[in-house]
């Protein structure tokens, strides 16, 4: 396993699915390890299935501005059509759909093929074209039907104990105010300004400058005037 993969998985451990082995130390960006999952999912079938049913159960605590910001930024366009089949595949099932607002940005692959790298082999492609899903055809990457593994994630208490942070997200539901604290947290430099947590979080700026009313008043963040310059500082608080 090269290094990459191993601190996914052990990311993916640390916030309660069920790889084995160590879980990562720290707080997990959970909008990046998104990404990351798809650029490696391919290659590894039970990361993209494990990685299914943890969004199935939990996809509300995804900050859903904040990941269209980082699909636009970080994002290979080679690896967007697999972040939207493991999205929609997550949210199957859901109402209203979590990921909807997300997938809508998201484009089909290019060429039609299996999406597990396991099946481009000679002999197995035409296998995967025949078992693939309605879903999985609709992005070109074909699959056969997913079977969530739910004993294969914690329970949400055991992650809320270890990831404290996550407790806002579920409150908010993956809204702005979401997006602005998972910012604050994990993108250098956001809170220098209202103008560059906008840009950071995904929102726009009256829509960062309401949420921000909310979240001051309720202590996750607060705010000061910067000496010397037209600006505002925007700083994670105590209930954060």
């Amino acid at each position: 396993m090269n290094e990459r993969l191993d601190n996914l998985i052990r990311d993916w451990t640390s916030i309660g699915a069920g790889f084995g082995g160590e879980p990562s130390d720290g707080e997990v960006d959970l909008e990046r390890l998104l990404l990351e999952t798809a650029r490696h999912a391919s290659g590894m079938a039970r990361l993209f299935i494990v990685a299914a049913t943890w969004l199935h159960r939990y996809g509300d605590l995804v900050a859903k501005h904040r990941l269209k910001r980082l699909i636009r930024d970080e994002l290979g366009a080679e690896y967007r059509p697999i972040l939207g089949l493991l999205l929609d595949t997550a949210q199957e099932g859901t109402h209203p759909r979590e990921f909807a607002t997300v997938t809508r940005l998201l484009r089909p692959a290019q060429r039609a093929g299996p999406l597990f790298e396991v099946e481009r082999r000679a002999g197995l492609a035409a296998r995967a074209e025949r078992r693939a899903t309605a879903l999985s055809r609709r992005w070109k990457l074909w699959c056969e039907p997913i079977e969530f593994k739910d004993d294969a994630v914690r329970p949400t208490a055991w992650m809320m104990a270890r990831h404290p942070g996550f407790i806002a997200r579920a409150d908010f539901r993956g809204d702005l105010r979401a997006s602005i604290l998972a910012a604050l947290r994990h993108d250098p430099g956001a809170g220098a300004s209202e103008v560059r947590l906008a840009e950071l979080c995904g929102g726009s700026r009256a829509q960062v400058r309401s949420a921000l009313r909310n979240l001051e008043m309720t202590g996750r963040v607060s705010g000061r005037k910067v000496q010397g310059a037209n600006r505002r500082e925007v700083l994670l608080g105590k209930a954060a």
